[in-house]
């Protein structure tokens, strides 16, 4: 004879009422006779749905026997009830799995999965799965549970912790704080139903900062790691791979089962260097296969960059850089600013060039800002000597960054033609050392 749940953490609403995955699982199953059949074994639903019912139980029965019985979640009679009463008799079980692969197993497929928290910019983990009775014989997955009750749930502590806790501290937020993402915020992905799981749209995990995601990225297993990859926007995720400090990791998410146009899509969206790297990570014959699928310009660039030392500074330095020639005016600097401002990502200084492209000067905001939109270039730079040269080392150019205070140094060849710049966070593990340095002789 079934009984209402007592003593449960079951929580009427107005709605329904609310079940933990947890509190189901290994519950005695009866059928319409009050046949004992087994116990509850995992749950599946259909993806689709911002809140997907639950289409079938399985029932392990009593023994040792790795058959499971299958049920419809429309045979339930009562899910509150204890032990779980159904509607069919046991004779119109079948044994098996599964209806078809667009079927999710809640136990199997879901639990102790990984999600993004958005909000936090990190991994949460899957400890529990939050149930809506709506009505006897239909439940619906509510919420994934992210949270240290959920797990402590699931461990069967959840009662003494909480009388533990309670007595020593009434008030304390572990009582009450539940860590529950609702799973129309979930985006699961058959192609790799045992991988991550993305805690809220595609979109939202497009506005992580990318070196967060990034981080994320390599803390995941390499299935998963290619499932968010390969969701992202080419812009997000050439900003992603750039943020990627492993060059295994870098190479894999670049290479593995992608396509080749796309990967060197990719490429071409990364900033110069950071493409160079990679690239110079790779097996020369898969490097020269993706520089070729490349546009003839981002081609040239990052074949010329790819020809220096990693730790030298023509292996440092970007070209996607702005210069202007000394004879336009300030006002058509600003136009040329806002053409180029969508594309170079450094905006704090600029480089004044001859015809030639020698470098000559440098002029700033604060110069721009300044002077009249009619003043040439020419008359308002500052006229610049401080470069670092291709060959020189990582180490000097980072004295020369800590030296002078810069945010970005040149780079020129012998004859003062400028090639590229190096921005202080191109070199920061060199320069933090000798900033520190500094500070101690002082």
């Amino acid at each position: 004879m079934a009984t209402e749940i007592a003593g449960s953490s079951a929580r009427a609403t107005r709605g329904g009422t609310f079940l933990y995955l947890s509190e189901l699982l290994e519950r005695p199953v009866v059928d319409c006779d009050g046949r004992p059949i087994g116990r509850l074994w995992d749950l599946s639903i259909r993806l689709g749905e911002p809140y997907p019912l639950i289409q079938q139980l399985f029932i392990r029965p009593p023994g040792r026997s790795e058959i499971l019985l299958i049920a419809a979640g429309g045979q339930v009679r009562s899910w509150t009830a204890i032990p779980i009463a159904l509607s069919a008799r046991l004779s119109e079980l079948r044994p098996g799995r599964r209806e078809d692969e667009t079927q999710i197993l809640l136990r199997e497929e879901l639990l102790d999965k990984q999600v993004v928290d958005v909000s936090g910019a990190k991994l949460e983990r899957v400890n529990d799965l939050s149930l809506l009775v709506v009505r006897e014989g239909e439940m619906i997955l509510a919420h994934i549970d992210v949270g240290l009750r959920g797990l402590v749930r699931r461990l069967g502590w959840e009662k003494g912790l909480d009388a533990t806790v309670r007595a020593v501290n009434g008030k304390a937020r572990y009582l009450s704080a539940e860590q529950l993402i609702g799973w129309k915020y979930v985006a699961p992905t058959l192609a790799d139903p045992a991988g991550l799981r993305l805690a809220f749209s595609q979109k939202s995990v497009g506005r992580i900062h990318p070196a967060d995601l990034a981080e994320i990225l390599e803390d995941l297993p390499a299935a998963s790691r290619s499932s968010i990859f390969d969701a992202l926007e080419v812009g997000t995720a050439a900003r992603v791979l750039s943020e990627v400090d492993d060059p295994k990791i870098q190479q894999d998410l670049l290479t593995e089962k992608r396509d080749p146009e796309k990967a060197a899509d990719l490429l071409e969206t990364m900033p110069p260097d950071e493409a160079a790297d990679v690239l110079s990570e790779l097996p020369e014959e898969k490097a020269e296969d993706l520089l070729s699928r490349m546009q003839p310009s981002d081609r040239q660039t990052v074949s010329t960059l790819m020809r220096h030392e990693e730790d030298t500074a023509g292996g440092l330095m970007t070209t996607e850089m702005i210069s202007f020639p000394k004879t336009i005016t300030v006002g058509e600097a600003f136009g040329r600013l806002r053409e180029a401002a969508r594309d170079v990502e450094f905006l704090y200084q600029f480089y004044v060039v001859d015809e030639d492209k020698r470098l000559l000067g440098l002029v700033n905001m604060r110069r721009l800002f300044s002077a009249r939109d009619s003043d040439r270039l020419e008359d308002v730079m500052a006229p610049w000597t401080i470069a670092v040269h291709p060959e020189d080392s990582a180490s000097t150019v980072a004295e020369t960054i800590e030296k002078y205070n810069l945010p970005a140094v040149p780079v020129t060849d012998p004859g003062g033609v400028l090639l590229g710049m190096i921005t202080v966070d191109d070199v920061l593990t060199e320069v933090l050392p000798l900033a520190w340095q500094k500070k101690l002789r002082l």
